[in-house]
């Protein structure tokens, strides 16, 4: 659909994604890589001339290595597997600037559950925006571009402290992310094309919290964590 195009749009798409987290602790680092599958979808309505609303849509899963140190003693290094079940919901709104060039302003909700063993698991809720520009695929051009920057709202991380025996279970909050995202794409048929992109956070530490589990008391924070998504999947609309 070109930006002057004056009906729905609609778009889905199935692939993998190379996922990395990375979190910057000391004496150990914790780094986590791996492949997870994932699903998309993507709507399109013009409302106006020069206007459009989108819905975009997406879904992971899987298991990634993990290497890092334990919880309690994070001098001893192990290796294991993470388990990650995800989800990027979108809204986003398109104007278009020249020809078939739009600017583009999109309100991501972000969750994700990280399942490190049988006793730990993190889930997360983060609200971003994202401004940038896009060129929709064409007749006479049959690529796809979508590039900006993306800021985190809020962000909001429950540690399960409950599950390891603390009374309280406050929740972590890492600072502010801003990244940049790339997609792109090319369309081999009417209805197929392939594409990929990337996307991610990079959080900032946050303040600590101390629990208490008997006559112990512990200081926890999430550290300044980094990740990174990169894609590749094939499209049908």
């Amino acid at each position: 659909m070109t930006a002057a195009d004056a009906r729905a749009d609609w778009r889905l798409s199935a692939g993998l994604e190379h996922f990395a987290w990375n979190e910057h602790t000391a004496p150990l680092k914790v780094s986590e890589d791996g492949v997870l599958p994932m699903l998309g979808l993507r709507l399109s309505e013009p409302f106006a001339k020069g206007f459009a609303g989108d819905y975009r849509g997406r879904v992971y899963f899987g298991s990634v290595t993990y290497h890092g140190s334990q919880l309690y003693q994070p001098t001893i290094p192990v290796t294991g597997t993470t388990h990650y079940t995800g989800t990027t919901q979108e809204a986003q709104l398109r104007v278009t600037l020249v020809g078939e060039v739009d600017v583009a302003a999109g309100l991501d909700l972000d969750f994700w559950h990280r399942k490190l063993g049988p006793d730990q698991a993190e889930d997360y809720r983060i609200v971003s925006m994202r401004f940038g520009a896009e060129h929709a695929y064409s007749a006479l051009v049959p690529l796809a571009v979508a590039t900006g920057v993306k800021f985190t709202l809020s962000t909001h991380e429950d540690a399960h402290f409950g599950e390891l025996g603390f009374t309280e279970n406050p929740p972590l909050v890492p600072e502010r992310s801003v990244t940049p995202y790339l997609d792109l794409g090319y369309a081999f048929t009417p209805h197929w094309s392939i594409a990929g992109s990337f996307d991610g956070f990079s959080f900032g530490r946050s303040k600590e919290v101390a629990l208490t589990q008997g006559n112990v008391q512990g200081i926890f924070y999430q550290p300044a964590s980094d990740m990174r998504v990169f894609d590749f999947r094939l499209e049908y609309r």
